[in-house]
């Protein structure tokens, strides 16, 4: 499984998103190494379809966007939706739900 988490350096939600993701690997006993990626330079952004300071993707596909949905690619912040709130940083309930998909696959 390809497990990547991007971010950049000063995003006060980064640690907390990575702790999650390496929390439910542990949780699901996945050993797959989780490839880290700093995005530094402009260019990264759209080299890596960087959508924002966290983002974690299982197989190229990132957790909330919809394959086919229209993106932005750009250095800001990023927000998820957790009930009816929304955070800086993914909640694990929401990662295991992903990663669900791909472990059934």
């Amino acid at each position: 499984m390809k497990i990547e988490f991007l971010y950049f350096d000063g995003c006060p939600n980064h640690e907390p998103a990575l702790t999650n993701l390496k929390e439910v690997l542990a949780e699901a006993d996945i050993k797959d190494k989780i490839e880290i990626i700093n995005i530094e330079q402009p260019d990264d952004v759209s080299k890596y379809r960087f959508l924002g300071s966290p983002s974690i993707r299982i197989n190229d596909k990132d957790l909330e966007i919809i394959e086919n949905e229209t993106t932005e690619y750009s250095m800001r912040c990023r927000r998820y939706k957790n009930g009816d709130q929304m955070e800086g940083f993914p909640s694990k309930e929401l990662i295991r739900k992903i990663l669900s998909t791909h472990i059934s696959n």
